[in-house]
């Protein structure tokens, strides 16, 4: 997506700022915002409720489009938010999934929220509602960046052992500025989901031995 990434995070913050919407950015943007050395594929957000997921297609660039609303629980590849069709909703009672994909500055931006009863108590990326009170703001282009915490990032990194992306995260952050117990809650929480994680080395030695 090379450097342009940054450009559209900003555009994208501007308008929801603006617009008084809740989110929080997550995913491979919010670990390059860091500084870390990876080049994010897309834009990955969070918004705190349904209803502003609408309200977002009212601030960001959203084609006139009026088309067929497909029926089903998936997301076609080539499929974006328009006012016909704003958002797209799926899922069970497990997760239901309020859904939008826009294309800013050629970057591709999907924003979603998720009701997921199951994870109300845990402190896990992208489903549940604790992770809000961890927010950080960061800063892109002068455009203020309401941000995941890296101490769940990181776990998620485990659960999914993207050994490389820890390594990288780790080279690219001060780790001495890491909240050591969210580090051990978001670990702990994670691995109630995934429940054969294996936490390496790099990451027991921040403090969680």
């Amino acid at each position: 997506m090379g450097a342009s990434w940054s450009t559209a995070l900003a555009s994208v913050a501007e308008k929801l700022n603006a617009g008084r919407i809740e989110w929080m950015l997550l995913g491979s943007a919010a670990t390059a915002l860091r500084g870390v050395a990876i080049v994010p594929g897309d834009i990955d957000i969070a918004i705190l409720t349904a209803d502003d997921v609408i309200r977002a297609a009212g601030v960001l660039p959203t084609p006139d489009v009026v088309g067929a609303v497909e029926s089903g629980g998936f997301v076609p590849a080539d499929w974006i938010s328009t006012v016909a069709e704003p958002v797209r909703r799926f899922g069970d009672a497990g997760a239901r999934w309020t859904f939008g994909r826009w294309y800013v500055e050629g970057v591709k931006v999907e924003l979603a929220h998720i009701d997921a009863p199951a994870a109300a108590a845990l402190m896990v990326e992208t489903r549940a509602p604790l992770v809000w009170q961890e927010r950080e703001t960061l800063s892109c282009h002068g455009q203020a960046i309401p941000t995941v915490p890296i101490e769940v990032q990181l776990a998620t990194m485990v659960a999914r052992q993207q050994d490389a992306r820890i390594d990288a995260t780790l080279a690219g952050i001060d780790t001495g500025l890491l909240k050591v117990p969210l580090l051990r809650r978001a670990i702990r929480d994670k691995r109630s989901e995934v429940p054969g994680m294996v936490v390496p080395e790099s990451v027991q030695g921040l403090g969680l031995k």
